[in-house]
């Protein structure tokens, strides 16, 4: 620990002499600094240049400088508050409701990728109906088809998947004691008589 002291004590030191040598030199000049000299300033020269070159109020020949000056801001607009806007009333879908579709119709406007639980098919209107009132189906849809040129009327439930149908096959059953068959949209859009 001692002889780093003593470095450090020798290092400053040395650079104490250093500045008071550097110090010394510039004292012993023959000639003043520049900054003591009162009229030797490096500005000056330019100073006096500017000054020449300045014209005076009687010599100014150009008439635009006479036009007056706005020496303050213009007023400002004022702010006027306004009501916010109401949110624009949100847009009410209509169904549109054709009354006039025939089973076989609205069975050839759905999706192909639905699913239709055929719950009952007749070569007769009255055979469908009399099964649809003995079971309480009215809501099911009876649609005609067109099996190698014979009519055949089939019950049907329409189903957005498979798995919702193949759900509602099994409570069909359990009501009516027979079992339905699950098929595609496509499948029924296919031999839907027109």
């Amino acid at each position: 620990m001692e002889t780093i002291i003593k470095n450090i004590r020798t290092a400053a030191g040395k650079i104490v002499v250093a500045n008071m040598v550097v110090l010394g030199v510039a004292a012993c000049s023959s000639s003043p600094a520049p900054w003591t000299q009162q009229d030797d300033s490096p500005w000056e020269s330019k100073r006096v240049a500017e000054a020449q070159n300045v014209p005076s109020d009687e010599a100014v020949t150009d008439t635009s400088l006479n036009d007056p000056v706005l020496l303050a801001d213009p007023e400002p607009e004022p702010i006027v508050m306004q009501e916010p806007e109401a949110a624009p009333a949100p847009e009410v879908i209509i169904p549109v409701v054709v009354e006039d579709l025939t089973p076989e119709q609205e069975i050839m406007a759905m999706s192909a990728s639905n699913y239709a639980v055929q719950v009952y098919a007749s070569k007769n209107t009255a055979s469908i109906e009399k099964f649809k009132s003995n079971n309480d189906l009215n809501d099911l849809m009876t649609v005609k088809t067109d099996r190698s040129g014979s009519i055949v009327y089939v019950l049907v439930e329409i189903h957005p998947d498979r798995a919702s149908a193949n759900a509602a096959a099994v409570g069909l059953e359990a009501k009516t004691g027979s079992k339905p068959w699950v098929r595609s949209v496509a499948g029924l859009q296919k031999i839907v008589a027109q």
